[in-house]
């Protein structure tokens, strides 16, 4: 069953294909199939027998401290995020879009969903089904014409490739619970929306919507949208049946990161290389503190605010140009949801740093093993990795489920720096931080 922690080196499973690994219907994970999202949660997180309790645990011990920044040493390096005059984002259109949302909320919707610009709930996010912090209103419990604008907010502030993303992930969770039959718990509406400040083209806000596999923060002030951090997952990552058949996500961002592996000479890919299996499922060929059960390998996830990530693999001043560009190009595809000219903006800030920029991979190189691998740098940390099964029953990862997670590192998340900025210029004084 998904997530036995038996020994990894004694599991042989040939198959990629997530339909030979369907949970029996019959099984007791599924009942009551007709549960929902809340019953779920509290029933998950009073079993200490299931995995994720004690990480839920540290999750929270981690929201309560107070908000630093992703850092590689524990200190934030200075002069790294500035504000941009010459910033042309899609404020206007946010704004517009934002302002139908309050238009459209009931006195306790707003009452649930409106926060300070520097509330402490833009941290609250997490990815999986369970609820961890209940914070906002969730899609499925507001009225059709809030959701509506909702929808359309995140249509003004994504990029149109970046909103057909989210969309698909979306979908493809409702796909799972349809899989599953726990179509009360995985839904395309299974999602927490947090609106933050006053919507403003020239002063700072933003939103985030948070839940299964799809977590987005959203920031904007004068021009800037900073989108981060952000987390894309599915399980299976492609549909099948159905009137969504054929859709599919992250195949994009795990074609580049293994055509540019592939692109190393075999000197530099021993230097990319960094120590752990990916067929590991109980951190026992990882680093210390470099392996969860919920993340696997990936360190950048939910309540990671204040993580010390030191950079591996390989550096961009290890590389040629043509190198150093296709580095860049990955960066690209994971940042394709921000519109076109914050993505523009965006490229140019990690490209002021692509020397600094790492990439570091573990698993085989080849068209049929999973992988993982990360993108690192001052601006940036970008992650891709194959997991096992959680509600599929492949104990070991599979290219189908895939978790992909976008840090900005130095506290670039939130937007915080740029608001850090923005309120000693303006002399503001906050009377509750992040």
């Amino acid at each position: 069953m998904a997530n036995d922690l038996a020994s990894h080196n004694k599991i042989i499973e040939t198959s990629g294909n997530f339909r030979d690994y369907l949970i029996p219907l019959d099984h007791p994970r599924l009942h009551p199939s007709d549960r929902g999202a809340r019953t779920h949660s509290k029933e998950v997180l009073s079993n200490e027998s299931i995995f994720l309790v004690p990480v839920a645990r540290g999750w929270l011990e981690n929201y309560k401290k107070p908000y630093h920044g992703f850092t590689t040493d524990g200190n934030v390096r200075p002069d790294i995020w500035h504000a941009d005059n010459s910033a042309k984002g899609s404020t206007a259109e946010m704004v517009k879009a934002a302002e139908a949302v309050i238009e459209a909320a009931s006195e306790d919707e707003l009452d649930a969903i409106r926060y300070p610009v520097n509330a402490k709930e833009w941290r609250s996010w997490s990815n999986p089904e369970v609820i961890i912090v209940d914070s906002g209103v969730r899609l499925e419990d507001m009225s059709s014409s809030l959701r509506e604008a909702v929808h359309n907010l995140l249509k003004a502030s994504l990029s149109p490739e970046g909103y057909e993303k989210i969309w698909t992930a979306m979908l493809t969770n409702a796909f799972l619970g349809e899989l599953t039959t726990l179509r009360n718990v995985l839904t395309a509406d299974s999602y927490h929306f947090c609106l933050f400040g006053e919507p403003s083209e020239d002063g700072p806000w933003g939103f985030n919507l948070f839940g299964h596999h799809l977590c987005l923060n959203v920031f904007s002030l004068k021009g800037e949208v900073v989108i981060g951090p952000f987390f894309v997952g599915a399980e299976p990552n492609v549909i099948d049946e159905g009137p969504e058949k054929g859709r599919q996500v992250l195949v994009k961002e795990e074609a580049a990161g293994l055509a540019f592996m592939r692109s190393l000479s075999p000197d530099q890919q021993r230097k990319a290389t960094i120590k752990g299996d990916i067929n590991d499922i109980d951190g026992s060929t990882m680093e210390r503190g470099c392996w969860n059960p919920a993340d696997l390998r990936g360190l950048g996830g939910a309540h990671q605010d204040n993580r010390v990530v030191p950079c591996a693999g390989i550096a961009g001043s290890e590389l040629d140009a043509g190198q150093r560009k296709d580095l860049l190009g990955i960066v690209g595809i994971f940042s394709e949801i921000l519109p076109a000219a914050s993505k523009e903006l965006f490229l140019k800030r990690v490209e002021k740093y692509i020397e600094e920029t790492y990439f570091a991979w573990i698993g085989p190189v080849d068209d049929k093993t999973p992988f993982y691998y990360r993108v690192h740098s001052p601006i940036v940390m970008d992650e891709f990795d194959h997991h096992n099964g959680v509600w599929l029953a492949n104990a070991l990862p599979k290219k189908y489920h895939i978790h992909t997670i976008q840090r900005l590192p130095n506290r670039g998340d939130y937007g915080t720096a740029l608001y850090d900025e923005w309120r000693e210029r303006n002399g503001v004084t906050d009377s509750k931080k992040l």
